[in-house]
């Protein structure tokens, strides 16, 4: 893992233009509750988690070719550790039954707090649990299924697994997670005894958005990103210049879940509610779908996807019950006409994830430049074979 870290070297600016269109993009964002009112507001701060976790699944689909179903398990994980908070820091008159102990424990004959859950009554403790929760999940799992060089559709197929038997098991420990309807009528989100409202909730959500995009975009123009683009073209190739993939593939999996765990955790003080139908597959697969279709490897397109599918299924859904039909027809559409998502229709100069090429100063011996020269030695082959025709 510290060889990991070692590659994550910033070695390109940012451009100007990205930075003009984001800042116009979050001062848009700033004013929205205040010209859309608070359905809208919410319904927003909902969307622009699900864009965080379609972007968290980005990072390994998109940039490193894993495609996993399991990403609604880290966002549930992560927001079961705080739903449990907000729940056990309800006050005894505002429980059902007058107690300390959730209602969904005493509905089902349990007389004391489980061992398991008590700490959780600590803010600390359950905001690391939702971050190290997940991230320690996926570390475990991924340590099994990358150093036993599992790949391709076996990685989705184990996900699927992961996902179906967590549902199973949530869905029938229902002394301790509450069964099928979860933890539901949680109390707010408070600091030092100051309820935080729903607007300050909104910009808690905006500011995570922000600091995700800021750090991903980083992190895939960085060696590292370059290193995981190599991992998705060719492994193999990767794997023979020394180095250890399956450590970069542990390393971003794990990141990326910690990523969703923490979207999972700020989604309940948002809904007031978690339940196992976010660890479902049908849940799963709609994150592959705002992948899908905004475009995978981009970032941006994954948040943009995510908005725009969820107020399209809000105004469907208004019609007809059958939102999903209109949600296969415009995936259908996409991945026949659109294979990159919606990113492509951009001109390239928008595109801002590609990796930003800057020349590689000549002698250098860095490690670096020995890296890339090492990692692009097709290009100056097809310009030899080139000059010789031209030549000829």
């Amino acid at each position: 893992m510290t060889e990991v870290i070692g590659r994550i070297r910033q070695a390109t600016n940012v451009p100007k233009r990205l930075v003009a269109i984001s800042a116009i993009l979050l001062l848009i964002l700033c004013i929205f509750p205040f010209v859309a009112g608070d359905f809208q507001t919410n319904l927003m701060a909902k969307l622009l988690l699900f864009g965080i976790l379609a972007v968290s699944l980005d990072l390994v689909w998109g940039f490193t070719g894993i495609l996993s179903f399991a990403h609604g398990v880290f966002f549930t994980l992560g927001g079961y550790a705080m739903a449990y908070y907000l729940k056990l820091n309800l006050s005894a008159s505002a429980n059902t039954y007058g107690v300390a102990l959730p209602d969904f424990m005493v509905w089902n004959g349990l007389k004391e707090l489980p061992w398991f859950i008590a700490p959780l009554q600590i803010f600390p403790i359950a905001a690391i649990a939702m971050v190290a929760l997940p991230a320690g999940f996926a570390y475990i799992i991924g340590w099994f299924i990358f150093r036993s060089k599992v790949s391709g559709v076996y990685i989705t197929i184990i996900t699927l697994a992961i996902s179906s038997a967590l549902t199973t098991f949530f869905v029938s420990q229902q002394a301790f997670t509450g069964g099928t309807n979860g933890i539901t009528d949680v109390s707010k989100l408070s600091f030092f005894g100051i309820v935080v409202p729903q607007l300050g909730l909104y910009y808690i959500i905006l500011g995570f958005t922000t600091l995700v995009l800021a750090g991903s975009w980083w992190l895939t123009q960085s060696n590292f990103g370059l290193i995981l683009r190599s991992v998705k073209e060719n492994e193999q190739r990767i794997s023979y210049l020394g180095y250890d993939v399956a450590s970069f593939k542990i390393f971003v999996w794990t990141l990326s879940a910690g990523i969703a765990g923490i979207a999972g955790g700020l989604f309940v003080p948002l809904n007031r509610f978690i339940s196992p139908v976010y660890l479902a597959v049908a849940f799963g697969t709609q994150i592959v779908i705002w992948v899908a279709v905004g475009g995978r490897g981009t970032l941006f397109g994954p948040v943009i996807a995510a908005i725009l599918l969820g107020q399209l299924q809000n105004s469907v859904d208004r019609i007809t019950q059958d939102w999903q039909l209109i949600v296969g027809i415009i995936l259908l559409t996409v991945v026949l006409f659109l294979p990159n998502g919606l990113m492509s229709l951009l001109p390239k100069k928008f595109r801002f994830t590609e990796i930003n090429r800057m020349p590689i100063p000549r002698g250098s011996t860095t490690a670096g430049f020995v890296r890339v020269s090492l990692l692009d030695w097709y290009s100056p082959l097809v310009r030899l074979i080139q000059s010789v025709r031209g030549k000829r």
